[in-house]
């Protein structure tokens, strides 16, 4: 399997459970993930990701990325140049402008960082940042997302609260499949509505509260 779309579904519910082998499938052939899905509710793994800035290689970790004080939605997928990819950063940049600044974006792929640079301005991305797994694939193995054959991202979604917390994650099993939209700008939501609970000082209730979920 080469540059085309991935896509999986994260393992089910116990922890030994996740540290079984996890498959996706293209057009219901299976292929192997290489790492561990991180756990929803444990702190998300650190990781280091690639863009270019004047012409300079510039090296981003979560650490950088959670300084915004916010949380993170993280679209992963193999290429920019797929349909479906290109599809899903779309959508998550228009959908996320709603947010303004209470959320980043950030669009991560196994394509060079100059490719990224030219999608976002051929598509017109602007709700959202890119960043490349392609030097060294250290955001895939971190999140148990990269293809052990061909060695690029399968398609996934995570959602990280301002504290580092994983707060939810999707890899759809089928490499033709989208994500579930719906479901992680829910979670996103919840965790930009508690911020402004707590910084009007109202008390946020059990039921107001989203505890993340790993969507299938």
């Amino acid at each position: 399997m080469t540059n085309s779309d991935s896509d999986t579904s994260t393992p089910a519910s116990a922890p030994a459970a996740r540290k079984q082998r996890a498959f996706i499938t293209f057009r219901g052939e299976p292929y192997a993930l290489s790492g561990v899905i991180p756990e929803i509710g444990s702190p998300a793994p650190e990781f280091l990701v690639y863009s270019w800035f004047n012409a300079e290689r510039v090296e981003i970790s979560l650490s950088n990325f959670l300084a915004s004080g916010v949380p993170l939605l993280l679209s992963v997928f193999a290429s920019f140049d797929t349909p479906i990819s290109r599809l899903q950063a779309k959508v998550f940049d228009n959908r996320l402008r709603a947010f303004g600044e209470k959320v980043l974006g950030v669009q991560i792929s196994s394509d060079l960082p100059s490719t990224i640079n030219r999608a976002f301005r051929n598509e017109e991305l602007l709700s959202t940042v890119g960043a490349s797994d392609y030097f060294d694939r250290n955001f895939g193995r971190a999140y148990g997302v990269l293809l052990e054959d061909s060695a690029v991202l399968a398609r996934a979604v995570f959602v990280i609260d301002s504290a580092g917390i994983l707060r939810y994650a999707e890899v759809p099993k089928e490499v033709t499949r989208e994500p579930n939209y719906d479901a992680a700008l829910s979670i996103l939501k919840t965790l930009v509505h508690e911020a402004a609970a707590r910084a009007s000082g109202d008390q946020i209730s059990p039921e107001t509260i989203g505890s993340g979920e790993s969507a299938s």
